[in-house]
C-alpha cells in the first residue's frame, strides 16, 4: 500500500508539472471513453436493461400469433387472448392484454388527440407495476363491459395534462366524448410494454366498445391488434411454456379449425425482445456496428496517447538512464510509468463520464421532441452496469497506451542517454512509425464506416417510397370517437373536404386510415381464385382503407386502371386497388385489371394498379399491398392528406380552423408535413449517420494531430542530419521533399491497410446499411481527404525544419 501511494503521489506530481501534456491526454481519452460510454448506455437502455418499473422482468413472456411465411410476431385478438389465458394456468400465473388506441381527450374544455392504451384490468399486476398515486385497475373493472369508466394516468401524462397536480385523483377527463374518472398515476419509471413509448393514459379493456363502437373486437378471432404479456410461474422454464402453447394451438385447431388452421403461438422472453422482436436483428446489428466504430475511435485515441507517451519518454530518457545507473530496478520504473498511465486514464474516464452525460442529455431531448404521433421517452442514463464498464475501459486503456512506452522508456542506450546526445534508441522510432501507420489505418476504417452510413441515410431519404412526401400535409381525426354515427361522419368528411379544397394553395385532398411508414399497419387475409399458396406462404396482405382523391393527394401514381370514385359506395360492387408487386405475385405476366380478390368473404374486382412503394420500413423488400374503398369497408378514423402548391405547414392553422368550424369539440392531431411524419422511419438512419459523422470528424482530428505530433518528433530526432544536409549545400526544398517522402510512406502504408479493412467491414455491414455497400465515392473520397490532411501535417514540421540555421543546430549538437 505504501508503495502504491508513493507511486500515485509521484505520478500526480509529474503530471502537474506538465499541465499541457496532461490536458491533451485527458481530453483525448475523455472523448474516446465518453463516446463509448454514451453508446453503451444507449444499447443498455434499449436492448439490455430490464423493462423499467417492472417486477421480475425475467419471468415475463411476450405472446404473439404466427402465420406461415415468416409472420411470427403478429398481434393478438381479444378472443384469442381469452383462449390462451383460460388454458395456460399450469404455466402462467397471469396473462394480460394491452394495445395502443388513438383517443380524443378533453381536459378543462381543451380537446386534443392522444395515443392511449386499452388494457385488461390485470395488466399492471402482470407487469408488477405499482401506482405512485391512487391505484391501478381492479378485478371489478374486468367483470363487464358496462363497468364505471376510469383511467390510470402515466407519469408523463399526469405532468402533461395536469401539471403534476397532486390532487388529480378523482378528477374527470373527457375521453371520446365520455367522462372518465382518474383513479391513479403510475410510477415515473413505468412505461408499459415498450421501452421508449409511453402512453398518456390507460383505459380498461371493458371500455373498448365505448371507445371504438364499430371495432367488432370481442367476437372475431382474426381481428388482431393487441399485445399479450404473460408471467411464468416460478420454476417454469420457457421450453415448458412452449410445449404447453403447442398443446393449446392443437386444442384450438380442433375447436375452431377455420381460425387456427395455419397459425400458431410464438413466445419471446421480455428480456430478449428489445424495442420489438420484429426489429431485434436490425437493432443488434446496428448497435454492434456503432459500438464497433466507437471502439475504433477509442483505439485511435489510445494510439494517439501512446505516441504522446513515446515522445514524452524521449524527453525523460536521461532521467531513466540516471535512475537505472544508480541501481533502480527496471520493474519499479515500469510500475511507476504504468501508474502514471492509469492515473491519466482514470482522469480521462472521469472526463468521459461528463461527456457521456452531456451527450445523453442532448440525445434524450432530441429524440423526445421528434414530431411523431406517439410520445417517445428514451430515458438514456448511465446505469451501474455502464459505470462499471467505464471503469474497466479506463483501466484497460491505461495499460494499453502505457505499457509499450513504459517498456521502451526503461530500456535506453545508457551512455548516449546520460550524455543527452540521442533519443532512446531506434526501436522507439520504429514503434512510433508503426503507431502512425496504425493511426492512419484506423482513421481510414473509421471515416469510411461513417461515410457509408451517411450514404446510407442519403439512399434512405431519396429511395422511391411510392408517394411524394414534398408539399404534403397530414393530420389525423376520428369523428367516431365523439359518438358520430356513420351518416353523420360521412357528411362531416364531405363538408370538410369541400372546405379544404377551397383553401388557397390546396391542389388535392384525400383520406386514408394509415399513413405510410408510420407505426400503424393492418393486414387482411386474402384468397385468390385459381391460386394455390405454396407451403408456409402467408396470404395476409398489408392494406389501407382510402377515399376518392387519395392517390392524387398522396402522389401515388396509378400504372393501370383507375382509383376509387364516388360511385364506389356501399351499394356498388366491391372494388380493390393493388400495387404492382401484388399483381406480379399472384398473376405474373398477366393483366390484373378485372381479376378477383376475395377479402373478408367478399369478392372484390381489381380496378387499378399502383406503383410498389414502402409501407412499413424504408428497407423492406417489395411487398404486396392493397387498397379498399372507405365506403365499402367503413372506418371513421382517418388521416387527411392535403397536397399543396407551397409550404404545407402554413396551412396548419387553416386546417384547424375548418375542423373547428364544423365541430369545435373535435380534436385534430398536430398537422404535420409528411417529411416530419417520416422522422420516426428515418430515426435509426439519422441517428447512426449523425453519430458516426461526429465520430468520423473526431477520428480525422485525432489522426491529423497524431501524424503531426509524430512527424514533429521525427524531425526533431533528425535535426543533426538536417543541419548537416543544409550545411553541405542541400536546398531547403530538397529537405522538405525528403521529409515528406518519408512521412507519406507511413501514410500510404496505413491507407492501404485501412482500405483493406474497410472493404472487409463494408461487406459485413451490407445487412445493416440501406442502399450502400462498396460505395466508390466513399472509398475514393476518404483517402483523398485524409491524405490531404496528412500532407499538411507532414509539411508543416518539414518546412519549419528546412528553415533552421545549420550552424546553430550543429553547435547545439
Amino acid at each position: 500500500m505504501t508503495t502504491l501511494l508513493h507511486d500515485l503521489r509521484l505520478a500526480f506530481r509529474l503530471l502537474a508539472r506538465n499541465p499541457a501534456f496532461t490536458l491533451i491526454v485527458v481530453v483525448t481519452l475523455g472523448l474516446g471513453i465518453g463516446l463509448n460510454t454514451a453508446v453503451f448506455s444507449a444499447i443498455d437502455a434499449l436492448l439490455l436493461r430490464p423493462l423499467p418499473g417492472v417486477r421480475a422482468a425475467d419471468q415475463l413472456v411476450q405472446v404473439y400469433r404466427s402465420w406461415p411465411g415468416g409472420a411470427i410476431y403478429n398481434s393478438n385478438s381479444i378472443p384469442h387472448y381469452f383462449d390462451v389465458r383460460d388454458r395456460s394456468h399450469e404455466v402462467f400465473s397471469d396473462v394480460g392484454l394491452w394495445g395502443f388506441l388513438p383517443m380524443n381527450l378533453s381536459v378543462d374544455g381543451k380537446p386534443t388527440r392522444i395515443f392511449g392504451e386499452v388494457a385488461s384490468a390485470n395488466m399492471f399486476d402482470v407487469f408488477g407495476a405499482r401506482a405512485a398515486m391512487g391505484r391501478t385497475f381492479v378485478a371489478a373493472e374486468d367483470s363487464g363491459r358496462g363497468a364505471h369508466p376510469v383511467v390510470v394516468l402515466s407519469h408523463p401524462g399526469w405532468v402533461k395534462l395536469f401539471g403534476a397536480d397532486p390532487g388529480v385523483i378523482g378528477k374527470s377527463v373527457i375521453v371520446d366524448g365520455q367522462s372518465y374518472q382518474v383513479v391513479g398515476v403510475t410510477a415515473p419509471e413505468f412505461k408499459g410494454g415498450f421501452t421508449i413509448l409511453t402512453p398518456v393514459l390507460w383505459v380498461p379493456l371493458t371500455q373498448l366498445d365505448q371507445l371504438n363502437p364499430e371495432s367488432h373486437q370481442w367476437d372475431r378471432r382474426g381481428n388482431n391488434s393487441f399485445n399479450m404479456i404473460a408471467r411464468m410461474k416460478p420454476g417454469i422454464g420457457i421450453e415448458r411454456v412452449r410445449q404447453r402453447m403447442t398443446g393449446i394451438v392443437d386444442e384450438l385447431r380442433r375447436i375452431y379449425p377455420d381460425d387456427y388452421k395455419e397459425n400458431g403461438i410464438n413466445l419471446v422472453l421480455q428480456s430478449d425482445a428489445g424495442i420489438h422482436p420484429m426489429f431485434k436483428s436490425a437493432q443488434v446489428g446496428l448497435s454492434a456496428v456503432i459500438m464497433g466504430v466507437v471502439i475504433l475511435l477509442l483505439l485511435l485515441a489510445c494510439v494517439n496517447v501512446a505516441n504522446l507517451m513515446l515522445a514524452r519518454a524521449r524527453d525523460r530518457a536521461r532521467e531513466m538512464a540516471v535512475r537505472l545507473s544508480l541501481g533502480a530496478e527496471r520493474r519499479v520504473l515500469i510500475r511507476q510509468l504504468l501508474t502514471e498511465s492509469i492515473v491519466l486514464a482514470t482522469l480521462g474516464g472521469a472526463a468521459g463520464l461528463v461527456i457521456a452525460a452531456w451527450a445523453m442529455r442532448i440525445a434524450n431531448h432530441a429524440i423526445s421532441t421528434l414530431p411523431t404521433e406517439v410520445e417517445i421517452t428514451p430515458d438514456l442514463a448511465i446505469s451501474p452496469t455502464v459505470l462499471l464498464s467505464t471503469l474497466a475501459v479506463s483501466l484497460l486503456t491505461g495499460v494499453a497506451f502505457g505499457l509499450a512506452p513504459a517498456l521502451q522508456a526503461t530500456r535506453p542506450a545508457l551512455i548516449p542517454a546520460l550524455k543527452g546526445e540521442a533519443p532512446a534508441g531506434g526501436s522507439r522510432s520504429r514503434m512510433s512509425r508503426g503507431l502512425v501507420v496504425a493511426q492512419v489505418a484506423l482513421s481510414i476504417l473509421l471515416l469510411i464506416s461513417a461515410g457509408l452510413f451517411l450514404r446510407s441515410l442519403e439512399a434512405a431519404t431519396t429511395v422511391d417510397k411510392g408517394f411524394v412526401s414534398d408539399n404534403l400535409l397530414v393530420a389525423d381525426l376520428d369523428p367516431g370517437l365523439q359518438g358520430y354515427t356513420r351518416p353523420r361522419t360521412e357528411d362531416f368528411y364531405r363538408r370538410l373536404r369541400e372546405r379544404l379544397e377551397a383553401l388557397p394553395g390546396v391542389k388535392g385532398v384525400g383520406f386514408g386510415d394509415h399513413v405510410p411508414l408510420s407505426l400503424n399497419t393492418s393486414d387482411w387475409g386474402v384468397t385468390i381464385p385459381g391460386y394455390t399458396p405454396s407451403p408456409n406462404e402467408s396470404m395476409s396482405i398489408l392494406m389501407s382503407t382510402v377515399t376518392p382523391g387519395y392517390f392524387e393527394a398522396i402522389g401515388t401514381p396509378l400504372l393501370k386502371g383507375r382509383g376509387f370514385l364516388a360511385q364506389d359506395d356501399s351499394a356498388a360492387a366491391p372494388a380493390i386497388v393493388i400495387n404492382q408487386r401484388f399483381g406480379e405475385r399472384f398473376w405474373p405476366g398477366q393483366d390484373p385489371i378485372g381479376r378477383t380478390v376475395r377479402v373478408s368473404g367478399k369478392d372484390h374486382t381489381v380496378i387499378g394498379v399502383t406503383r410498389t412503394g414502402k409501407y412499413s420500413r424504408l428497407g423492406e423488400n417489395p411487398t404486396a399491398y392493397m387498397y379498399v374503398a372507405q365506403a365499402q369497408h367503413w372506418t371513421a378514423g382517418m388521416s387527411i392528406m392535403i397536397r399543396t402548391s407551397g409550404d404545407p405547414q402554413r396551412l396548419d392553422a387553416a386546417v384547424r380552423r375548418e375542423v373547428r368550424g364544423l365541430d369545435p369539440d373535435l380534436p385534430i392531431s398536430a398537422a404535420q408535413t409528411m417529411d416530419n411524419r417520416l422522422a420516426l422511419a428515418l430515426l435509426p438512419a439519422r441517428l447512426a449517420a449523425s453519430v458516426l459523422g461526429i465520430f468520423g470528424l473526431l477520428g480525422l482530428v485525432l489522426a491529423s494531430l497524431g501524424v503531426y505530433g509524430v512527424m514533429s518528433h521525427t524531425v526533431a530526432q533528425r535535426s543533426r542530419e538536417i543541419g548537416i544536409r543544409l550545411a553541405i549545400g542541400a536546398a531547403g526544398g530538397a529537405v522538405v521533399r525528403l521529409l515528406l517522402r518519408d512521412g507519406l510512406r507511413l501514410v500510404v502504408a496505413g491507407t492501404v491497410i485501412g482500405l483493406a479493412a474497410a472493404v472487409l467491414g463494408a461487406r459485413l455491414l451490407r445487412g445493416v446499411l440501406y442502399g450502400a455497400g462498396l460505395d466508390p465515392l466513399t472509398f475514393a473520397a476518404v483517402p483523398v481527404i485524409l491524405g490531404s490532411v496528412a500532407v499538411l501535417a507532414v509539411w508543416i514540421p518539414a518546412r519549419r525544419a528546412a528553415g533552421v540555421n545549420p550552424v546553430v543546430v550543429l553547435r547545439q549538437d
